[in-house]
């Protein structure tokens, strides 16, 4: 088994170069709903009631006019 070289956080930010800062805000709370939705302690991942209340989903979005 290869271990990985990094983290999902890495990954991901580092396609966020281009976004504006509402974009890598919301990238911010996805990438902390699936670190805590992917524990793999059970006592630490987020339950299915959590989850829907966490930022990701609750926080409203501004659509910005391209």
């Amino acid at each position: 088994m290869v271990k990985p070289t990094r983290d999902l956080r890495t990954r991901l930010l580092t396609a966020s170069s281009r976004m504006d800062d509402a974009e890598t805000r919301e990238l911010n709370h996805f990438i902390d709903l699936l670190e805590r939705c992917l524990a793999l302690n059970p006592d630490k991942r987020l339950t299915p009631s959590e989850a829907l209340r966490h930022p990701f989903f609750t926080q409203k979005v501004q659509v910005a006019s391209r």
